[in-house]
């Protein structure tokens, strides 16, 4: 049987793909590249499936499916479906890194599943209520380890999970972000004797939050300048106000942003604004050395009226 996989938009090596690989074992792959971004082009690929018995094609990111063209195409993902899962059988298997190849890191999940109900998050419908779904001697195939875990810390049984990662010194990171809500002594003294890759990641999702994110940030009393990134979710239904708050605040205190834009930013009147804003935040090196506006000065020599604009969004709609 020939097997033909398609990953259209993965940043990481994808999952799902690498266990229909283990599965099928001798396997066609093909990796189109299709980026998230709206503001940027994108082309359609026409994909040649003749000869194929099966053709699976695994989008990341809403809308990515429709540049995907071909006959005969199973697609999933969750760009593509929330409702279309693996077989058990395919889902129980360990991935089979060969088709990334450059790869050397391994990705798992522990846990699938939250006990938060963001209304921009589709974890809760697509996975449900927080448990286990593997361990860490079947995730660790390499020498770091990124865990997918969407909320690690709102598991009962996380501080046996944390020891065992301290304990055995195994490099990792959890790339989804750590519900700083969540934060305790206990686990805060583990999080601070792991073999941490990279920086520590939690969310600022509104500015309602910053009261329990101040009261946890003393219980995080072991953290370095910048050792904590903060997503900082972006819509255009919020008020500039309430971004730039929790931008101005996380520089104040030493924290990287990642500003993270709802797809709605790209189709709003100010998308330009959150264009210039995501630059500066999501550049550690440039938002740590300069200010925003020294930035957008370098960024549009020539485009005084954008500098202007973000400009002024930016500092006259800010307020303590």
């Amino acid at each position: 049987m020939k097997i033909l996989l398609i990953d259209a938009d993965s940043t990481i090596p994808n999952l799902a793909l690498m266990k229909l690989a283990q599965f099928y074992r001798d396997v066609s792959f093909s990796r189109l590249y299709i980026p998230y971004y709206q503001n940027r082009r994108k082309q359609v690929h026409y994909v040649d499936t003749t000869g194929y018995d099966k053709v699976f094609c695994s989008v990341v990111f809403n809308g990515n499916a429709n540049f995907v063209k071909g006959d005969n195409i199973t697609f999933g993902g969750t760009g593509y479906s929330l409702s279309i899962e693996l077989p058990l059988e395919i889902e129980n298997l360990d991935p089979n890194y060969s088709i990334y190849p450059e790869n050397d890191t391994s990705y798992g999940f522990i846990t699938r599943g939250c006990i938060r109900n963001c209304k921009f998050c589709c974890v809760p419908q697509k996975e449900g209520w927080i448990r286990q779904v593997s361990t860490i001697d079947r995730i660790v195939r390499h020498k770091k380890v990124k865990f997918l875990d969407n909320n690690i810390l709102a598991f009962p049984d996380h501080l046996k999970i944390l020891d065992e990662l301290v304990s055995r010194k195994v490099k990792c990171q959890f790339n989804q972000g750590l519900d700083i809500r969540l934060v305790n002594n206990e686990n805060s003294d583990l999080l601070s004797r792991m073999n941490y890759w990279g920086e520590y990641t939690f969310a600022f999702d509104d500015i309602s939050y910053m009261e329990v994110i101040e009261k946890k940030m003393d219980i995080l009393n072991w953290r370095k300048d910048w050792q904590f990134r903060f997503f900082v979710y972006t819509h255009p239904n919020m008020s500039i106000d309430n971004i730039v708050r929790r931008i101005r605040w996380l520089r104040k205190n030493r924290c990287l942003p990642y500003v993270m834009r709802d797809i709605s930013c790209w189709k709003s009147k100010h998308r330009n604004f959150y264009t210039d804003l995501a630059s500066w935040c999501n550049q550690p090196n440039l938002f740590k050395k300069m200010d925003f506006d020294a930035f957008l000065d370098k960024r549009h020599i020539k485009n005084k009226n954008r500098v202007e604009t973000s400009y002024n969004l930016y500092f006259k709609n800010y307020r303590l």
